[in-house]
């Protein structure tokens, strides 16, 4: 590289070393009881960590680059130069000594470079920095970082400045392109899940720079389960949950692996269609039995609810649309972190896609948005359906949209256009989909609901939803398949988790209904049920004869056994007999009401770990037996 850009670009370097340095070492002094201290594990933490830092500082300084690109001869040491070169250095400078005490302070709370907790605490920041403020001294903090940060621009001043003669814009063009190149070469080339350097966890953590590793979290957020949470003997997991899964058509297929298991129905199979409508936001504090006080918002719901089965105690297992869809294919409880359907190798699953493609069931995926976002068409597509979202529609069958896509007029008109192509060529149909327009902008046709659109906000949101429901099943009825098509009505999540709990219950409090009156009395199920035994329940009602590694169990079975799972993002729970376990990321649980007999929490925390910990070997245990 010409001396003149390395010239400038080194008073930035030796800082970052100098900080790094002096953060390392801070860190093994304070780690030292738990350190690798051996000569090759110390080299070894040393140099990925130098590796980390090198390829976060030629990212960091890609903007400081571009101006040198553009920084004619003339300019070089004007004033105008040395404002902004200062300026720049000045917010390297202060942002690099708020990373290192940033990192300190989590490194202080999780023993781990910054992970996806640390991406999550960014979507988290009312929260967030109410909790710092409370634990930390944070003006004095922040004054320190400043005077420091003054302390090193006034000694960096002169040579932040060589006198030197800068190369020609083309020469300056091609070391530029040259150096991002680098940077892309490294991205591509240097995965955060290949530089485990050791069996010690702590000096693999320690060779992580801040930067580096916040900058993977947020690509990848996810976390390995053992590493940051409680753990116990996979044997004892084991045992735990066959035992919960043993019953008289039930036979273990792997009983010393995991919990597959072959699922015999007594009576013959059905054929029935089904039809999956998960619905986006709908708490069931909006279905009209929740809220009496108030004109009806959901009437087709709650008439659906009085006609069909309706579980009216129902706990989504997270916050997000994709756990919804996780949950209803998987039937797995919620992993912290990211949703395995955004997780990479989450190909060839086995799940209700595989499932029904075995009993000949045409399955399609239909979206009225771009299932690229949040992964859904690799998804999908990859676990047995036909993937059918907005690129695949002819212009005519959108009506209406927003920036998430088709209304759900047009999704239910899709889906039942769908289903005409398959009964026409004598298919039996399982069709999933995921509805758009109760989510902000809230914005639907007008004159479909007795309040505006936009304006109306989140009830008219629900309250058009509910309308979209009402016409689909209007005009299922009149199709030749109704009669034996099975419909399923549940909400990814509700409209809002918060709470003052750590994890709030009611925030996850979700309406679930299966419509079909040839296949299911009216009744209504009041025991609380989770959201993973959707798709056993399903199964069930279909005498289907299967194989099974689900997590989630058939609700009409008489020995089901209430027992949720919950999650907000790095806090994982499970709740059984109104006992409340979380497990948090630092190897330790809470317990709600805090006086529970010692007894049911000791019961509770096993049965909980060993849901999660087995659950996260999510690979092994969803990946066909044929791939053991």
């Amino acid at each position: 590289m010409n001396s003149f850009i390395a010239k400038r670009l080194l008073p930035f370097f030796i800082f970052t070393v100098a900080v790094e340095t002096l953060f390392i070492f801070f860190e093994f002094v304070n780690n030292y009881p738990v350190l690798d201290f051996s000569v090759l594990s110390v080299l070894k933490t040393l140099g990925v960590r130098m590796l980390t830092t090198t390829v976060a500082f030629l990212f960091a300084m890609m903007p400081y680059m571009l101006y040198l690109l553009f920084l004619p001869q003339s300019k070089i040491n004007t004033k105008g130069d040395k404002i902004i070169t200062t300026a720049m250095y000045s917010v390297f400078v202060f942002v690099s000594l708020f990373n290192a005490a940033a990192s300190v302070v989590f490194w202080e709370e999780f023993q781990s470079a910054f992970n996806f907790i640390a991406v999550d605490y960014l979507v988290y920041t009312n929260e967030v920095i109410a909790n710092i403020w409370q634990s930390y001294p944070v003006v004095p903090i922040i004054s320190a970082i400043i005077a420091l940060s003054a302390v090193v621009i006034c000694f960096s001043y002169k040579y932040l400045f060589p006198a030197e003669n800068s190369p020609r814009f083309f020469k300056r063009l091609f070391y530029t392109a040259t150096y991002i190149c680098i940077c892309f070469l490294s991205y591509a080339n240097i995965d955060i899940s290949d530089l485990e350097i050791s069996k010690n966890r702590y000096n693999n953590e320690l060779a992580k720079e801040g930067f580096y590793s916040l900058f993977s979290a947020f690509l990848k957020n996810e976390i390995i389960y053992d590493n940051f949470y409680l753990t116990q003997d996979t044997t004892e997991n084991l045992a735990i949950l066959q035992k919960k899964y043993q019953g008289n058509n039930i036979t273990f297929i792997s009983p010393k692996k995991n919990i597959a298991r072959q699922i015999s129905s007594f009576r013959p199979e059905s054929r029935a269609n089904v039809i999956i409508v998960l619905m986006e936001s709908m708490s069931a504090k909006y279905m009209d039995e929740n809220h009496p006080q108030t004109p009806s918002i959901t009437p087709n719901l709650s008439k659906l609810a009085q006609e069909g089965l309706y579980f009216s105690n129902t706990y989504a297992i997270g916050t997000r649309s994709v756990r919804g869809i996780e949950a209803l294919t998987l039937s797995l409880p919620p992993l912290p972190g990211m949703s395995v359907v955004r997780r990479k190798n989450n190909e060839n699953l086995h799940g209700i896609g595989s499932i029904f493609h075995e009993k000949g069931y045409d399955n399609k995926w239909i979206y009225g948005g771009y299932g690229y976002f949040d992964n859904m068409n690799h998804f999908m597509g990859s676990n047995g359906f036909k993937v059918i979202d907005r690129t695949d529609w002819n212009k005519d069958e959108i009506t209406f949209a927003n920036a998430w896509g088709a209304s759900d007029e047009d999704t239910f008109n899709k889906i039942i256009s769908e289903a005409d192509k398959s009964f026409a060529e004598d298919k039996p149909f399982l069709t999933f989909t995921l509805t758009i327009s109760n989510h902000r902008p809230y914005t639907f046709p007008e004159g479909r609901i007795d309040m505006p659109s936009r304006k109306g906000g989140r009830i008219a949101g629900v309250k058009y939803a509910d309308y979209a429901i009402g016409k689909f099943m209007e005009n299922a009825k009149q199709k030749p398949w109704f009669d034996n098509t099975i419909f399923v009505f549940i909400a990814d999540h509700t409209a809002g988790a918060a709470g003052k709990e750590e994890i709030n219950l009611e925030g996850h409090h979700i309406p679930f209904i299966i419509y079909a009156p040839k296949f299911v009395k009216a009744q209504r199920i009041d025991t609380p049920v989770s959201q993973i035994d959707a798709l056993p329940t399903l199964l069930g009602i279909l005498n289907f004869n299967y194989e099974s590694r689900f997590f989630g169990q058939d609700i009409l079975l008489p020995h089901y056994k209430s027992r949720l799972f919950v999650s907000n993002y790095q806090k994982i729970g499970y709740v059984k007999n109104g006992v409340k376990i979380i497990l948090k990321p630092v190897k330790e649980y809470s317990v709600s009401p805090e006086k529970t007999d010692k007894n049911q929490t000791e019961q509770n925390l096993k049965e909980a770990i060993a849901y999660y910990q087995q659950a996260s070997d999510w690979e092994n245990q969803l990946k066909a037996i044929a791939a053991e």
